[in-house]
C-alpha cells in the first residue's frame, strides 16, 4: 500500500503506529485468553491492560488502517467508520456496566489492592470515546479529528508521565488505575489519527508554514514540553537523593529552566530577525525590480477606479502614449475623457462585469492633441480593499498598425474601383466610337448649310466631353495611354502659370516657389498638367471668397518613410510639387474618401468626383505618391512625390501624316461590337477599300485561310472572344507575313501590349476615334 501513487510519508507513519498498537492488543488478548501469569498474577509494579481495552485498541487500529486506504476503496473505508462508532458505543456500555465484557474475555479474575484486576479503567474509557470518534471523523469531518485525537494523546501522555515520575495515576485509590501500555497506546494511536487527519487541521495547522507564529510554536513547544518533563523527572527521581531541601532544588531547577528558555528565545529571535532582514531585503529588491519593470515597460500600465474613471496609478509610458509629459499630468484627467466614444467605455464595462477579464481587446482612444489613438488592451476587473471596483490595464499602442491596415484597405479599394473604372471606360469607349463615327458621317452628309448641322455638332461636342470623362476614368485606373518622358517639373509649372492665373480668376492669389536646378522626373507631361489643373481647380472651389494658392516645386531626399493616414512614401530622392490653399479644409471623414471616384462635397451638378481620383491614378502611374494634409478652416496641401530620373529631357519631332487618304487595299476587319464594325465598314468602303468584316477571331482565321487574294491589313480589336488577339496575330503573320497589323481598343496601349505575344511596335489606334482618325491611321499603316 505504501508504494501507491499519492501515498504520503505521514500515512506511512500512521500505518506503522497503528500496527504497533494492533500487535500490542493482540498480545494482550492472547495473554488473557491463555492465562499468562503476567496478566493473571501481575507484580505490584506492573498493571496489565484490560482485555476490553485491548479489543478496543485492536478494532481502532484496524479502523485507522482502513481509513488510510486510497479513496476508491469505499467499502473498507465505510466499514472503518462504522467500526470506530461501534467501539465508542462499546466503551460507553462498559462504563455503564463495568467488568461485564471483561469477564467474557477472560479478565476480572482477581484483585489489585482495593480494585478488581482486568477491568477497563473509567479513565481509559473516557479517553477511548474521543479517540474512536476522531478516527470516524477522519473521513466525514476531518477538522474535528485532530482536537478529539489530542484529548486521547493528553490522557495517555499524562498516564505515561505518572509512570515516568514514579507516581502512577490513581494508584492506591478505589478507582481502577490505567496501565502503562494503555497510556502509550492512547498516545500512539492518537498521534496516528492526527497524522491521517492531515496538516490543514488542528493541531498541525498552526505549526505549518513559514509564518512567525508557526516558527515560534515549532521552536518553543517541543523545548518547553521537554524542559517541563525533564525538570519534573529530575525533581521526582533525584530531588531527595542528596538530602537537600526540596524547595531549594525546585528553585534552582526553575532558574535553570528560565535560563535555558531565555537562551532558546535569544537564539530563535536572532534567527527570526535575520530571516526578517533577508525577507525585507528580498522584498525591497522585488519592489525595485517591479518598479523598474513598471516604469521602463514598452506597454502602458494603469489602475483606474470604475466609479469616476480616476486614474490611481500609471507608468510614464502610458502618459507618453497619450501625449502627456508625465504620469502625474496624465492621471489628472479622468479616463473617460480619453475615449473617442465614451459610450464604448460603458459597453466594455458591461462585458467586463460578465467575464471579469478581457484579452487582446482593441479600443479607440484620443491623444492629448485630439488625434486618434488605437490601443490593444488586457483589462481585469476586481475589487479593491475598500470594496471599490478597479480596472487593471495593460495597453500597447497599435495606432501605426491600424493606419497601415487602413492604408492597405484604401489601396485595395482604390485598386478594385480602378479595375471597375477601366472596364467601364473600355465599354464606354466602344459606344462613343460608334456615336462619334456616325455623327461624323451624318455631319458630312448634311453639309454646312443643313438646318440639322448644329444639332449634329452638339452631338459631337457631347461625345468629346464624354471621351474626356473616359480619359479621366482611365487615368484613375492607371490604364490610360501613358507616354512618359524625362522633363523638368518646375519648367512645366512655369509654362502653366499664366493659364492658371486666368483660370482661377482675380480673387485667387497665385504664388509659385521652386528650387534651383531641379532634376528631371519620368512622367507623361500632359498628364502632369492634368494633375496640376485638377488640384488648382479644387483649391479654387475650396476658396469661394478668394485666398492664396501656393504651388511649390522642390528637390527632397527622404531618409525614412513619410506616412499619413492615406499613404506612405518610401525613402529616396524625389521632386515634389505641393499645391496649398487657404480654403475651407477637409474633415477627417472627408479626407478618408478624398481619392475615391465619384466622391464629391460639391453641390449637385458642380462636380463629377473624378478630379482627385484622376490625380491619384496619374501620380501612381508615374511611380509617385500623393500625401494630403488638411485642417478644417485652415486649408489643404496636396504634395505629389515623383522619383528622380537620371535620363535627360529631349525634344521630340512631330510625325507628319501622309496626305493620301483613299485606297484600294483589302482589309480584314475583326470587331465584336456590331455598331463599330458596321461604322468602320461604311467609312472604309466609301474610300475605296475592300473590307472583309468578321465578329471574332475564329471567323477571322477561317476567312484568312480561304481568301484567294492578298490581305493587306488586319484591323482588329485588341480584346476578342474565342481566339485572343495575340493568338490571331501570331497565326496570321505565320500564314501571311506580308499582312500589316493595326490594333484598336478601348483599353490603353499598355493593357493591350502587356503580353510578349504582341510585338511592341505593332500599330495601335485608341478608342474612341473619329472617322478621320480611323482612315488616317489605316492609310499611315498601309503606307509604312
Amino acid at each position: 500500500m505504501s508504494t501507491e501513487p499519492g501515498y504520503h510519508a505521514r500515512d506511512r507513519a500512521a500505518l506503522l503506529l497503528a500496527a504497533l498498537v494492533a500487535v500490542n492488543s493482540v498480545v494482550v488478548l492472547i495473554g488473557w485468553s491463555a492465562g499468562w501469569s503476567a496478566f493473571v498474577h501481575p507484580s505490584p509494579s506492573f498493571i496489565p491492560m484490560a482485555p476490553t481495552t485491548g479489543l478496543a485498541f485492536l478494532a481502532l487500529s484496524l479502523a485507522l488502517t482502513a481509513r488510510i486506504l486510497p479513496s476508491h476503496w469505499t467499502a473498507p473505508r465505510s466499514v472503518a467508520t462504522v467500526l470506530a462508532c461501534v467501539v465508542a458505543a462499546m466503551v460507553v456500555v462498559n462504563l455503564a456496566v463495568p467488568s461485564m465484557l471483561d469477564r467474557a474475555l477472560g479478565g476480572a479474575s482477581g484483585q489489585f489492592g482495593a480494585v478488581q484486576l482486568g477491568v477497563m479503567s473509567p479513565v481509559t474509557a473516557t479517553a477511548l470515546v474521543p479517540l474512536a470518534l476522531a478516527i470516524a471523523a477522519t473521513g466525514l469531518h476531518p477538522r474535528y479529528a485532530g482536537p478529539l485525537a489530542v484529548v486521547a494523546v493528553i490522557v495517555g501522555g499524562t498516564v505515561a508521565l505518572g509512570y515516568a515520575y514514579g507516581t502512577p495515576l490513581l494508584y492506591g485509590g478505589r478507582t481502577i488505575p490505567v496501565a502503562l501500555p494503555t497510556g502509550l497506546s492512547l498516545v500512539t494511536l492518537g498521534v496516528g489519527t492526527v497524522l491521517v487527519a492531515g496538516p490543514r487541521v488542528w493541531p498541525f495547522e498552526p505549526l505549518t508554514g513559514d509564518g512567525p507564529r508557526a516558527r515560534m510554536l515549532r521552536a518553543f513547544l517541543p523545548a518547553t514540553v521537554g524542559l517541563i518533563v525533564l525538570i519534573g523527572l529530575l525533581d521526582t527521581r533525584y530531588g531527595a537523593v542528596f538530602g537537600l531541601d526540596r524547595v531549594l532544588v525546585a528553585a534552582w531547577l526553575a532558574v535553570v529552566s528560565a535560563t535555558l528558555i531565555a537562551l532558546l528565545v535569544a537564539r530563535l529571535a536572532r534567527r527570526i530577525a535575520r530571516d526578517i532582514d533577508r525577507a525585507y531585503a528580498e522584498r525591497h529588491r522585488a519592489e525595485r525590480s517591479y518598479r523598474a519593470l513598471f516604469e521602463q515597460s514598452l506597454a502602458g500600465v494603469s489602475t483606474t477606479r470604475v466609479s469616476d474613471g480616476q486614474i490611481l496609478i500609471c507608468n510614464d509610458r502610458l502618459a507618453k502614449i497619450f501625449g502627456y509629459d508625465s504620469a502625474a499630468d496624465f492621471a489628472e484627467v479622468p479616463a473617460r475623457n480619453h475615449w473617442w466614444d465614451p459610450d464604448e467605455r460603458d459597453r466594455m464595462l458591461a462585458t467586463l462585469r460578465e467575464s471579469r477579464v478581457l484579452r487582446n481587446y482593441e479600443v479607440h482612444m484620443r491623444r492629448k492633441n485630439g488625434t486618434p489613438l488605437w490601443l490593444l488592451c488586457n483589462v481585469t476587473l476586481h475589487q479593491g480593499d475598500d470594496g471599490e471596483e478597479l480596472l487593471e490595464n495593460i495597453v500597447v499602442d497599435v495606432t501605426e498598425r491600424k493606419l497601415l491596415e487602413q492604408q492597405l484597405w484604401q489601396a485595395q479599394k482604390l485598386d478594385a474601383l480602378g479595375s471597375l473604372a477601366g472596364g467601364v471606360a473600355h465599354d464606354f469607349n466602344n459606344l462613343l466610337t460608334a456615336i462619334m463615327g456616325y455623327a461624323d458621317i451624318l455631319r458630312e452628309d448634311l453639309g454646312q448649310d443643313s438646318r440639322q448641322a448644329g444639332e449634329v455638332d452638339e452631338i459631337i461636342k457631347a461625345s468629346d466631353r464624354a471621351s474626356a470623362l473616359t480619359r479621366q476614368l482611365l487615368a484613375f485606373s492607371r490604364r490610360q495611354p501613358f507616354d512618359p518622358k524625362p522633363f523638368r517639373l518646375d519648367q512645366r509649372v512655369s509654362d502653366m502659370e499664366k493659364m492658371l492665373r486666368r483660370l482661377l480668376g482675380p480673387s485667387v492669389r497665385v504664388v509659385t516657389a521652386t528650387d534651383e536646378d531641379l532634376p528631371a522626373i519620368m512622367a507623361d507631361p500632359s498628364q502632369i498638367e492634368q494633375v496640376l489643373l485638377n488640384l488648382t481647380v479644387n483649391s479654387r472651389d475650396a476658396m469661394p471668397h478668394g485666398g492664396t494658392l501656393t504651388i511649390e516645386t522642390r528637390h527632397v531626399r527622404l531618409d525614412e518613410p513619410r506616412t499619413t493616414a492615406t499613404s506612405t512614401v518610401p525613402p529616396g530622392a524625389y521632386v515634389i510639387v505641393a499645391v496649398s490653399d487657404t480654403g475651407s479644409g477637409m474633415s477627417a471623414e472627408t479626407l478618408a474618401h478624398a481619392f475615391e471616384p465619384f466622391f464629391t462635397t460639391k453641390e449637385q451638378g458642380k462636380g463629377t468626383g473624378l478630379g482627385l481620383s484622376t490625380v491619384y491614378g496619374i501620380v501612381r502611374q508615374s511611380n509617385g505618391h500623393v500625401l494630403v494634409y488638411s485642417e478644417p478652416g485652415v486649408g489643404t496641401t496636396f504634395t505629389c512625390y515623383f522619383p528622380v530620373t537620371e535620363r535627360r529631357e529631349r525634344v521630340s519631332r512631330p510625325i507628319h501624316i501622309p496626305a493620301k487618304i483613299k485606297g484600294t487595299e483589302t482589309i480584314l476587319l475583326v470587331e465584336d461590337e456590331e455598331s463599330i464594325r458596321d461604322l468602320a465598314v461604311t467609312a472604309l468602303r466609301q474610300l475605296g477599300y475592300r473590307v472583309l468584316p468578321v465578329g471574332d477571331g475564329i471567323e477571322a482565321m477561317t476567312i484568312a485561310a480561304v481568301h484567294d487574294g492578298p490581305i493587306h491589313l488586319l484591323l482588329s480589336d485588341g480584346v476578342l472572344s474565342g481566339v485572343r488577339a495575340a493568338e490571331l496575330l501570331r497565326r496570321l503573320t505565320s500564314q501571311r507575313p506580308e499582312t500589316k497589323l493595326l490594333l484598336m481598343s478601348g483599353y490603353p496601349h499598355e493593357a493591350v501590349f502587356q503580353t510578349d505575344s504582341v510585338a511592341p511596335d505593332t500599330a495601335f489606334l485608341p478608342k474612341p476615334f473619329t472617322i478621320r482618325q480611323l482612315t488616317e491611321r489605316v492609310r499611315e499603316v498601309l503606307d509604312n
